[in-house]
């Protein structure tokens, strides 16, 4: 039986590498996790390489996408600490931009926003033009947090030109996402329905659970904006099952904020209350500001309509010290009006 070369062993290390990122958004992150652990086994440590750099950071992803914030900085920390040390410009870039959406993720928005710069410098310099595709659509993610929507849909459009010349899926399904939280802040129901339709089609026929899940959440959050309870409920239930075979806390989490919102609006107030702290334990587990600070709306006015108003005000307070931190000023707004007038028969 012949002896591995370093080269054979390489060789094999990318090939399961590039198994583990085609599973990563499917129905099997735990899989992929393995198949990166393996592909490093197969490098070994003795001499630091770029596929050490891009391993370590496709792992982290897998965990970020699970909600496990602080195990996905590690890794990318590690990837950032070889990109440099190898000058491995390509890998400095995409770290940075990992490193940003997290901060991103934990409020931190003065810190991703710098990152991300750096990133997208760093990816013009080396032509990775998919990667300045990603960078765009995560400025517009906190464009839109911000209340920015012009600025926003600039971000996004440019994403969506790069990613249809690079004949990039997955990026066209990122901006359909995130487009189309934007139109249902809008009002825009009729055009973040086709979004989110087309945005689903494309990520089921990829086999991006997570994607789906996603998609599903904010097929939700239009169906309670609008009012049409009924049609909400099938959608979070798909959401909720994805993110639970996912063992993803975050997105479990967004999940159980839009039941407690359900349950809220169809009486069932209870209910409604329980999942909706649940939601906020593992909204804090993942690190997400955002949601953390939207579960608190939600759960306030949950207790509000419970008849327990103090405890509702002081959840709106933690909430408005949270949205006012990121600056999402049209949240922050959205809570001074519940601490002026108190709850509302709607879902916002």
């Amino acid at each position: 039986m012949g002896r591995s070369t370093p080269t054979t062993a390489a060789s094999e290390a990318q090939r399961v590498a590039e198994l583990g990122r085609s599973a990563t958004y499917g129905d099997s992150p735990d899989v992929a996790l393995q198949r990166h652990r393996d592909a490093l086994s197969l490098l070994g440590s003795n001499e630091l390489t770029p596929l050490h750099a891009d391993t370590l950071r496709w792992e982290g992803t897998v965990l970020r996408e699970r909600g496990r914030t602080s195990d996905a900085q590690r890794l990318y920390d590690r990837s950032l600490e070889i990109a440099r040390h190898l000058g491995y410009e390509r890998g400095i870039a995409h770290a940075l931009n990992c490193l940003a959406i997290l901060a991103t993720r934990r409020g931190e928005v003065t810190i991703a926003s710098e990152l991300f710069m750096d990133a997208l410098s760093l990816a013009d310099r080396c032509g990775e033009v998919p990667l300045v595709g990603l960078i765009h659509v995560n400025l517009g993610i906190i464009a839109d947090m911000h209340g920015e929507r012009g600025k926003a849909i600039e971000h996004f459009r440019v994403a969506l030109d790069i990613a249809e010349d690079v004949n990039d899926e997955q990026q066209v399904v990122r901006v359909l996402l995130n487009f189309s939280v934007l139109l249902i802040a809008q009002q825009r129901y009729g055009e973040a329905d086709r979004a989110i339709a087309r945005g689903l089609q494309l990520a089921k026929a990829r086999g991006e659970l997570y994607y789906e899940g996603f998609f599903q959440e904010n097929r939700a959050e239009m169906y309670l904006a609008r009012g049409e309870l009924e049609e909400a409920e099938p959608a979070i239930a798909r959401a909720f099952a994805i993110a639970e075979q996912r063992r993803d806390d975050v997105r479990k989490a967004a999940a159980l904020k839009l039941r407690g919102a359900l349950e809220r609006l169809t009486g069932r107030n209870d209910a409604a209350i329980d999942s909706l702290r649940y939601a906020a334990t593992l909204a804090a587990v993942g690190e997400d500001a955002l949601l953390g600070a939207e579960v608190l709306y939600q759960f306030g006015l949950a207790l509000f309509d419970g008849k327990n108003e103090p405890l509702a005000r002081e959840a709106w307070r933690t909430a408005l010290d949270a949205f006012e931190r990121i600056s999402a000023r049209e949240w922050a707004e959205r809570v001074r009006e519940r601490l002026a007038t108190g709850s509302t028969v709607h879902y916002m």
